[in-house]
């Protein structure tokens, strides 16, 4: 319970009824005045002491004391609930109402922005003109006149569109870089923690905080982790640094009265496996989740009764003479929060993933009458958006990925589908980055990718900005371009929903965030991209095309291809691909093959649309074809392994899971994938189809047994053995002496590789390693040996980019958009629009033979994008970006240039829109048509 006793107490006040204001008496000056007032003040003590002083005579017999509780007390008592019982709360005058945007500063200048193409959030673009003054969106119009001292903005046909509203990060409280000292995401000394709050660990100095500003995100909804079913309290800041470093200050409704208030909770896996896996008590289970919550609410049910009977005794008490109730009112700080849910002033959001847990949060809601605002993550959601229309009283917006998947097994389920699945529902739909899990800054290519997978641009772009911005309760005022919302706009420099699209320029509460940049650059943009739908391949009437039966067939229709070195392009799309016995025996102006195979083969015509491209390659993806679900060790070969003999991928290799049928359906047929291990030696990695069905099933399905040997040098590699950097660069340097030397069997792997007979793959990230690691090189090198090293992963990799390509060193960049999350790998480059360079660009034009690698799950079927956003920032040709992800990789890691396989994508791989439509080889017989990620 509160407590009291620090309270002052004033006995000598009088305190009246619960909703009258005390009165001030008159003063009697005339002497009968005087006795006729205390004729009344007689008769009106008789009355009360009849009517309510004693409960024998009273018909509503009520409980109190001549003299309870002291009048301060009760009147704060009272106060609490006039607020309980405020009808008016949350309830905003109509936007276009607002003379002032209670954040703006003053100095602000009134700036006005011509010439663009507005996206509002909630409708369909249109040309026109947006005036902005006192912090305020004021005017919209076609055409505006400038008001006298205002800053003009020649959008010069760009693209203006309400700031990104990021509606589940962890900004702040999980602050870059990832150190002990920075983590302050989840209270995880016991399960139900509502009573925290992630205002009083939200670090307004976050690294990050920039970054995702330039991202286009204007406000973020700081919540506490997913650890917890109960984790606390939440707050909704704009990311305009603010001179005072003061996270209040920092609040999207800071000088607000009637805030809303946010709680963050869990179900499903986090707090079972935590609690039950590592701590063994309880949660174990999702029944002692159940238990738990509906123990709290229960109790934090019985406080609002309690309150709310408080008030109901308060307000029956006589009108006259010094009655208060015996006790104050009832508080307790472990369940405010709670009660605040309850009484409709706090807005719910939930982690939650599988269709059971989903479910079980929806009859939690309706036995203890709380609206749940939205489901977070939510994965399985697409599967019961019936059961999500039970909730009480409203129907949760779902927040959740475009892409991620198989991390656990709560995920393994997703599909790329659920946002259009769920919006064709009725149910609203917010992409969201769980900040740093996804970096925020890129927040809009979420909402990219599920217009890419059938979301409308529309709805996509409102996935980002009104859309969270209702569920947050925050839609008077932010996610919209309107007459009285706040000025939070971005200017894009193409379609935000285009692969590789960033901001020029941010504004929040009117003021821009991206310093030094130069407006009369800014290139002249024309109407608006317009998205093609490509249509999908129609399969050949012949009964075995499109089947594993299909070994010959005629790929017509075909604008480009892109074989290795080999070149084709035809602006009339007449290019043509022939395939005999599975084999391709043409490809570009194929008129004599085509006429000796006239009749004898199916015709797949792509509609003059189609582009040829070899498997891409993946190298460095973790696990793949190791481990199904990284969280399941029963699932795979396993984690940790600290046995200093050097083990083989292949010997743990498993055909056939969702990973590698997700990378080969997006066109990834051919995957190099390393041991998982602790040791400073991870293994040798194996090369295989992704397609095949077992190692026996296809001649191809393992394409080399021994690839490179892999090591990994840094944070992740320390180990009982191996507890310093240096240990494990000594020990690198001792086995290849010891190789060189003869010390070691000619057969040894690590013989094999001081001989330059085997490749070197070290995954390591940062700029003094790296020297260390060329300088040994030089060192083995001078004495002889001849090593073929490459670098995967390599953030600081830029930083010594001539002196890499001086020791012919390639680089497998993971991911291609870094984050300084590791506190050894901080001189990251953001890229545009705050560094005009990037990590690959600095190594690419050094001459750094480079390649890029997938870094989670998801990334593996998004290659050709991650090629795409490259060539977009590099402005390379399509073949180069196309190496990137094949040829490149593949000389690096020492197999053929010449990769097997063939994929053709209904138009470019290198932007949205495009599909895989047909595929050969990659493990699989025949040819396969309109593959689809699940």
């Amino acid at each position: 319970m509160a407590d009291y006793n620090s309270v002052p107490q004033h006995d000598q006040e009088e305190v009246g009824h619960a909703y009258d204001q005390p009165q001030r008496g008159a003063f009697l000056r005339k002497k009968s005045t005087l006795l006729l007032a205390t004729a009344a003040i007689a008769v009106l003590a008789a009355s009360a002491y009849i009517l309510g002083a004693s409960n024998e005579l009273s018909h509503n017999k009520v409980h109190f004391e001549d003299i309870g509780i002291s009048p301060t007390h009760y009147a704060q008592g009272l106060a609490k609930c006039r607020a309980i019982r405020n009808e008016h709360k949350h309830h905003y005058p109509a936007a276009e109402s607002r003379a002032i945007n209670p954040r703006f500063v003053n100095g602000t200048a009134t700036t006005l922005f011509k010439n663009g193409y507005i996206f509002d959030g909630v409708s369909e673009s249109f040309k026109g003109d947006v005036l902005v003054n006192n912090g305020l969106i004021v005017e919209i119009g076609g055409e505006i006149k400038a008001p006298k001292d205002a800053v003009v903005v020649d959008l010069r046909g760009h693209i203006l569109t309400p700031g990104i509203v990021d509606m589940h990060s962890h900004l702040g409280v999980s602050s870059w870089p990832d150190l002990a000292g920075t983590d302050d995401t989840n209270e995880m000394t016991q399960p139900m923690t509502p009573f925290v709050r992630s205002i009083d660990g939200f670090n307004p100095s976050d690294l990050a905080r920039e970054w995702v500003v330039s991202g286009g995100v204007t406000s973020s909804l700081i919540l506490p982790g997913s650890g917890n079913i109960m984790g606390g309290e939440a707050y909704t800041v704009k990311l305009r640094k603010v001179d005072t470093l003061s996270n209040e200050d920092m609040l999207v409704e800071a000088g607000v009265k009637d805030k809303w208030r946010y709680m963050k909770m869990a179900c499903g896996e986090n707090p079972k496996r935590y609690y039950g896996g590592y701590l063994n008590r309880m949660p174990s289970t999702r029944l002692g989740e159940g238990w738990l919550l509906r123990d709290q609410f229960t109790k934090a049910t019985e406080l609002k009764d309690a309150q709310d009977d408080w008030c109901d005794a308060a307000e029956r008490l006589p009108r006259f003479g010094r009655h208060r109730l015996a006790t104050p009112f009832p508080e307790d700080l472990q369940y405010e929060s709670l009660v605040g849910i309850l009484r409709d002033d706090v807005k719910l959001n939930i982690h939650c993933y599988e269709t059971h847990d989903l479910e079980a949060m929806v009859r939690h809601s309706n036995e203890f009458k709380f609206k749940i605002s939205a489901f977070h993550h939510a994965l399985d959601a697409y599967r019961v958006p019936e059961i999500l229309k039970r909730a009480y009283k409203v129907v949760p917006t779902v927040a959740t990925f475009a892409g991620k998947f198989g991390y656990k097994k709560e995920a393994y389920q997703s599909s790329v589908n659920a946002p259009k699945i769920l919006t064709d529902a009725g149910i609203a739909v917010a992409m969201k980055s769980d900040h740093p899990v996804l970096n925020s800054q890129h927040l809009v290519y979420e909402a990219a990718q599920a217009h890419h997978y059938g979301l409308s641009e529309t709805l996509a772009l409102a996935s980002v900005t009104s859309v969270p911005a209702k569920a947050l309760g925050l839609d008077h005022r932010i996610g919209k371009i309107a007459v009285g919302m706040d000025a939070d706009l971005v200017i894009w420099e193409k379609h935000p929903l285009a692969l590789g699209s960033h901001p020029l320029q941010v504004y929040i509460d009117g003021i821009a965030q991206i310093q030094n940049v130069t407006e009369s650059k800014w290139s002249v943009q024309g109407e608006p991209q317009q998205f093609k739908k490509q249509p999908e391949l129609a399969p050949p009437k012949d009964k075995d095309a499109c089947t594993t039966n299909a070994q010959t067939g005629i790929f017509t229709g075909i604008k480009k291809i892109f074989l290795n070195d080999m070149v084709h392009h035809s602006d009339e799309g007449d290019l043509a691909v022939v395939i005999e016995n599975g084999e391709v025996v043409c490809a570009g102006r194929c008129v004599r093959e085509m006429g000796a195979m006239d009749g004898k083969a199916p015709v797949y015509d792509f509609g003059g649309e189609g582009v040829v491209l070899p498997s891409l390659l993946s190298v460095g993806a973790p696990n793949l074809g190791l481990i199904e679900i990284a969280a399941e060790e029963t699932t795979g070969d396993g984690h940790q392994n600290l046995n200093p003999q050097v083990i083989n991928a292949a010997d743990g290799l498993k055909f056939g899971g969702l990973h590698m049928d997700e990378a080969y359906k997006a066109g990834v047929l051919t995957a190099v994938t390393a041991p998982e291990s602790q040791h400073v030696v991870q293994g040798v990695s194996v090369a295989f189809s992704t397609g095949a069905e077992n190692a026996l099933s296809s001649k191809s399905a393992i394409i080399k047994e021994k690839v490179a040997l892999h090591v990994r040098i840094g944070q992740d590699s320390k180990s009982i053995l191996f507890p310093t950097v240096s240990s494990q660069i000594g020990f690198l340097r001792k086995a290849f002496e010891n190789a060189h030397s003869g010390l070691l069997s000619p057969t040894d792997d690590f013989t094999t590789v001081a001989n330059g007979k085997l490749p070197l793959v070290i995954e390591v990230e940062n700029r003094d390693e790296i020297i260390r690691l060329i300088q040994l090189k030089k060192e083995l090198e001078l004495d002889g040996a001849k090593i073929k090293m490459s670098l995967l992963g390599a953030v600081e990799a830029w930083t010594v980019a001539e002196h890499l390509a001086e020791a012919e060193i390639g680089v497998i960049l993971r991911p291609y958009l870094c984050t300084p999350v590791q506190w050894t790998a901080q001189k990251c480059l953001p890229g545009a629009p705050l560094s005009q360079e990037t990590g690959l660009s600095v190594l690419y034009k050094a001459g750094v033979k480079v390649g890029l690698a997938a870094f989670e799950a998801e990334d593996i079927r998004q290659l050709s994008w991650i090629a795409g956003w490259a060539r977009s920032d590099l402005n390379i040709s399509e073949k180069e970006a196309v190496s990137l992800v094949s040829w490149n990789l593949a000389d690096i890691v020492g197999l053929p240039t010449g990769l097997t396989g063939l994929v053709v994508y209904n138009g470019s791989p290198f932007e949205f829109g495009a599909k895989v439509a047909a595929i050969v080889g990659g493990g699989k017989p025949g040819i396969q048509c309109n593959p689809r990620a699940f």
